[in-house]
């Protein structure tokens, strides 16, 4: 027998009694185990963790570095079952089946979150410790509930932040040309400084060129208070409404002004009738069969700002008949509105309500933007009638059909 052929017989011996002494001993077997699914943690290898870790199909990521000296293994008090800690509260349990076949149950710790989530998840209660992995996973992937909260939040801090009294004889004009001088109460039902920067007026005001519309920049609002912020109007004009809008993306206001109580996502889940056990087995538990889905914030928000536009673009600011058309875009109480503020016998609509009031201009007419500024469908329109701009506050409804209808205009 040549030298190299010893040394192969001698290594199949080797490895011959390796494999023996590791099936001789269930501890090894789970220790090497251990040892291949944590290096494909610290991999992120997906398609491997989740050969032997079915469950894991609901984690998106697996991040945790680890020294393999530092992996311990302990046999737990069910057969063939252990228990793996990699440290700093890392660990898993890996179990035997009958066929001598291993794989991970569940985890803690293995899952990596991003840090903003993170964060947030914790402070309303979404992410707890002691969950494991699978658990955790399924509470962070619930992702409409932050768009959920985040929406009412905003709703909830534009009915406590409002306008009040209006004011319009610090200044009274004398005479047509001259330039009044009013004022609007603000008041701010929560409990924290609002900045002024944060929000405008619009005020809202009749002339003898039509309806148009001023803004007044912000003050600041104590929490729990008021102040009174100044506007300017011109002497032909009368002042009578204003409405607070807040200037800022609703993230940002949520980031800047929500305070979390830690009980945010279990209130959710209650409130909802939501089992995320039963949810993930592709169940659903008792109502929910007959409960409407209900609608996303966001993508409510992009089809209104298209029904908008495209009734604006088409009508309003476009050159086609809107009279054949009225009742697909408009409510019954809107339209007897319109039909009351037509001058002719045509039996038409002053679809010029929903404009500046503007007689004529040489610029360009156009929908500058579309925002949700109250709730119940209320939405700020910025645009440029003949060049000159002018914010229209319009409100809808849905009929029976879920389509969308104009319901007032200002």
């Amino acid at each position: 027998m040549t030298m190299k052929n010893y040394l192969k017989s001698l290594l199949a011996v080797i490895c011959l009694v390796a494999m023996t002494a590791c099936s001789e001993d269930p501890k090894a077997e789970a220790t090497a185990f251990a040892n291949r699914f944590a290096s494909y943690v610290a991999q992120n290898q997906l398609d491997s963790i989740r050969a032997v870790y079915p469950d894991a199909a609901e984690c998106d990521s697996f991040a945790v570095k680890f020294n393999p000296d530092s992996l311990t293994v302990e046999a737990d008090a069910q057969p063939d079952t252990y228990k793996v800690s990699v440290g700093g509260g890392v660990d898993f349990v890996v179990v035997k089946d009958k066929d001598g076949k291993w794989s991970v149950t569940s985890s803690h710790g293995l899952v990596a979150f991003n840090a903003d989530d993170l964060a947030f998840a914790k402070s309303v209660g979404q992410y707890k410790e002691g969950l494991t992995d699978v658990q955790l996973a399924r509470r962070m992937g619930v992702k409409e509930f932050k768009d959920g909260l985040v929406s009412s939040f905003v709703k909830d801090l534009q009915s406590k932040v409002k306008t009040g009294r209006i004011n319009r004889d610090i200044h009274f004009p004398e005479y047509m040309a001259d330039e009044g001088i009013g004022a609007v109460t603000v008041t701010n039902g929560t409990g924290k400084t609002i900045d002024g920067s944060d929000y405008v007026i619009i005020l809202f005001a009749d002339g003898q060129h039509g309806s148009g519309s001023y803004r007044a920049k912000g003050n600041s609002i104590p929490a729990n208070g008021s102040t009174n912020v100044r506007f300017t109007y011109a002497g032909n004009s009368y002042v009578n409404s204003a409405m607070l809008t807040f200037v800022i993306p609703d993230q940002q206001l949520f980031v800047k002004y929500f305070e979390a109580k830690g009980t945010e996502f279990d209130e959710y889940l209650k409130a909802n009738d939501i089992d995320l056990d039963k949810v993930a087995e592709g169940q659903k538990t008792a109502g929910d069969e007959t409960a409407p889905a209900k609608a996303n914030p966001a993508e409510e928000d992009a089809a209104v700002e298209q029904f908008i536009r495209k009734f604006y673009t088409t009508y309003v600011l476009g050159d086609a008949e809107f009279a054949p058309v009225a009742k697909k875009y408009c409510s019954p109480k809107l339209l007897k509105k319109l039909k009351a503020d037509y001058d002719f016998d045509d039996g038409g609509y002053a679809i010029w309500d929903f404009r500046s009031g503007q007689q004529d201009g040489n610029g360009k007419s156009e929908v500058k933007s579309v925002k949700r500024v109250r709730d119940g469908l209320v939405y700020e329109v910025e645009m440029l009638d003949m060049g000159h701009p002018h914010t229209a506050l319009v409100s809808l409804v849905k009929n029976e059909a879920g389509d969308f209808l104009f319901d007032d205009v200002k």
